[in-house]
């Protein structure tokens, strides 16, 4: 339901206000920093037939085994919690105390004191520098909530135009829909001023207006006057007051303030209805998805707990083979919520599996292995292995010597493929185990570490077969493809090549007759060629001698041999990755991947099927047992929070009307005059216990009011009196309407 925040500077007069408001007095008071952690108070209205009598106590969140049936207990315990988390030293945190009252004159109802806004420091204190933004951001924090209902107070002596408050409110509520400015400290203004001006708007308007309220002051505190007395105090000063005497109805007073509350809870209630009912259907289902997760307790009896122990062992091993082969069961979808399918978790096992067996050497598919090799390496590799025997004839050992060093770099990715797929099975294990074993943190660690052993095995028989069939590949060359002995199983491929590389002569020119110019120049042409001939020979001459005793000593093989040497090393090692390939991911799926899936379920029922043993396995952890307390607890709360907003007529027409506002579209805005007055919102009348009248005297006030858009033209004042929290002002005769929160 809605919450009331109240926003404001430092000292401004927030917690008396709130404490005016519920009628109890148990915040901490005095000058300075009080406030210097956010205190949500959640009232919880006790049904008068049940809790006869005024009653009221308070629990604390943190403590909540312990009942606080004095308010002046309670004030200690708000300053204790303060000093032990923000220190002695006026330190100001945003963590904030959650307090809880009880009470048989209290509403349904959430109100929230912030520490003021502080600007600067106080020195020798722990507040950090940026105290301003820290208290700014903290009050952000609360009031950007649309169902938060804002109460900007500012003391009456100081100028609104500057007021923390009003800004604050006005950037989160700029139509004003939730908004009510409180003047505070409005009897210690000085001497002949008074905030006439500001109760009417003029200085800076507000859609709901403002109301001037007049608190106890810090001897009245000290006096410990009950905060009854100080309405009683108040009304009067108010009545006989020179300037506030004469205003019209409607702009001072407490009553007046719960007055308009009343009207926007009313409004945000009906605004607010059908979205509060989605939200507490939402949560009906999530709690009780989590308490079916969480399942029951567990059983006694031996045999009952074996049952158990072999549900959960079955889903398990079944989760694990369904998700490496990407079957979808239906049965096992309940254990899905609790495994993380965000960023990457949504692979399954089997995916992932897959996905490193066909990254496997992908790399060398596109590699040549003679891309780095010269002619010169070649026959250089060639007359190595020549030896002593007659040159021409090359050995079988040259192409070993030239691939050899290639075909040992696929055993380390071989032995990287087993490692990544048996880690890939342990995370999926892992993932299993949390989600089906959540419940038993004892028999998740036993069965993923007898999991782990089983992969680990596998992994190791695995890997064995693995480098031996690597090691046939290197050790033995051999090939039956069709393409290769086609192609490279003779030399008659080369030949062809050779004979096909050979250029085909050029036509011959027919032979004129030359003139006698042609006839000249060719004569000079002659003779000039001659003479380079002759030098030419000469030099040929000289670097034949030169280098024939070179010739002799090597000579060196035809360019398309080596070329077919390069294309058949080439070749050869494409044929052995692709068989690697095929032949490797199938060994370590065989006998890594399916002998895992195959010895899970049968090893893990033989180890885990002792009775002595599943006593201890089987023992839920206490944060469990507490959780399905919990969320028990939560349960028949919302079951009940449900049945009120469907039994309850009034509530469920408030509902209705609401949906069909929202479905319907806005109206045009027609100006009318403002009405002089209006009659109060209709009381919310429920046969569940959801509140009940407060004590005369507790919370008095007016019969709400409905203001005018504008502060400036209140309505009448009307002559029943009725509050907040419904019930009668002291000054009341039982006469009065319900109040919103009134029982039948």
């Amino acid at each position: 339901l809605p919450r009331i925040a109240a926003i404001g500077t430092q000292s401004s007069g927030k917690s008396s206000l709130i404490e005016s408001i519920v009628g109890l007095d148990f915040l901490p008071r005095g000058g300075g920093v009080v406030t210097r952690r956010p205190l949500e108070l959640r009232l919880v209205h006790l049904n008068t037939q049940e809790y006869p009598g005024d009653q009221a106590w308070a629990v604390f969140d943190k403590i909540s085994d312990k009942k606080f049936t004095s308010f002046d207990d309670v004030r200690a315990e708000i300053e204790r919690q303060t000093d032990e988390v923000a220190g002695a030293n006026k330190g100001i945190v945003n963590d904030p105390i959650i307090l809880t009252v009880y009470a048989t004159g209290a509403p349904d109802l959430t109100l929230i004191d912030l520490p003021g806004i502080t600007r600067v420091p106080v020195k020798g204190s722990d507040q950090s520098e940026d105290v301003e933004k820290l208290t700014r951001d903290m009050t952000l924090h609360y009031v950007n909530d649309p169902r938060t209902i804002v109460l900007a107070v500012l003391p009456a002596n100081q100028d609104m135009s500057v007021s923390d408050s009003l800004q604050l409110a006005r950037q989160v509520d700029p139509q004003g829909l939730r908004s009510i400015g409180v003047i505070t400290k409005i009897d210690i203004m000085d001497q002949g001023t008074d905030a006439a001006k500001m109760l009417r708007g003029e200085d800076v308007p507000l859609r709901l207006g403002y109301v001037g309220v007049k608190m106890r002051s810090q001897q009245d505190i000290v006096a410990k006057k009950p905060v009854k007395e100080s309405l009683k105090e108040e009304k009067e000063w108010f009545d006989n007051h020179r300037v506030y005497g004469k205003l019209p109805p409607g702009l001072v007073g407490t009553p007046v303030l719960i007055d308009k509350l009343t009207q926007i809870l009313f409004k945000h209630i009906r605004r607010f209805l059908p979205e509060i009912k989605k939200e507490i259907n939402e949560k009906r289902r999530s709690t009780q998805d989590r308490l079916d997760e969480l399942g029951q307790g567990v059983p006694v009896e031996a045999a009952e707990r074996v049952q158990v122990m072999w549900t959960l062992v079955t889903d398990y091993c079944e989760m694990f083979k369904n998700t490496i082969r990407g079957k979808y069961d239906r049965k096992l979808q309940r254990y899905m919520v609790n495994l993380n399918m965000g960023s990457g978790g949504g692979i399954s096992g089997g995916a992932r599996v897959r996905g490193i067996m066909n990254d496997f050497l992908i790399d060398f598919m596109e590699t040549s292995i003679t891309s780095d090799m010269s002619d010169d390496d070649i026959e250089k590799a060639i007359r190595i292995h020549e030896g002593d025997s007659l040159p021409g004839f090359p050995s079988p050992d040259t192409f070993e010597f030239l691939a050899l060093p290639h075909l040992q770099k696929l055993a380390i990715p071989a032995v990287e493929c087993v490692h990544n797929v048996a880690a890939s099975l342990d995370v999926l294990a892992q993932r299993m185990a949390h989600a089906v074993f959540r419940r038993f943190p004892k028999m998740a660690e036993s069965v993923l570490g007898m999991t782990q052993n089983i992969i680990q095995e596998q992994k190791d028989a695995a890997r064995a077969i693995v480098e031996e069939q690597v090691a046939c590949y290197i050790g033995y060359l051999f090939t039956n493809d069709p393409v290769y002995l086609t192609e490279h199983g003779s030399m008659e491929p080369m030949y062809k090549n050779q004979q096909g590389a050979k250029p085909p002569p050029p036509p011959e020119e027919e032979k004129k007759d030359p003139s006698f110019a042609e006839k000249t120049f060719q004569q000079v042409k002659d003779g000039s060629k001659q003479a380079y001939q002759t030098a030419q020979t000469t030099v040929n001459t000289v670097i034949r001698k030169t280098s024939t005793e070179a010739q002799r000593k090597q000579q060196r093989y035809s360019g398309p041999f080596v070329q077919e040497i390069r294309r058949r090393l080439d070749a050869y090692f494409a044929i052995t990755v692709r068989n690697v390939r095929d032949s490797i991911p199938k060994a370590i799926g065989f006998y890594l991947v399916r002998a895992v899936q195959d010895k899970l379920q049968f090893e893990l029922l033989n180890a885990l099927n002792q009775p002595d043993k599943l006593s201890e396995l089987l023992g839920e952890p206490p944060h469990i047992v507490e959780e399905r307390r919990t969320l028990a607890s939560q349960l028949q709360v919302l079951q009940r929070a449900s049945a009120v907003l469907t039994r309850d007529p009034t509530l469920a027409a408030i509902a209705f009307e609401a949906e069909e506002e929202e479905q319907q579209p806005p109206p045009k805005a027609v100006q009318k005059a403002p009405a002089p007055a209006a009659a109060a919102p209709r009381p919310i009348v429920s046969t569940a216990p959801t509140a009940t009248p407060v004590p005369a005297g507790t919370a008095a006030a007016h019969r709400p009011v409905v203001s005018s858009p504008g502060p400036a033209a209140p309505a009448a004042r009307p002559a029943a009196n009725s509050g907040l929290f419904g019930g009668l002002s002291a000054g009341g005769t039982g006469g009065g309407k319900p109040g919103l929160f009134d029982e039948p």
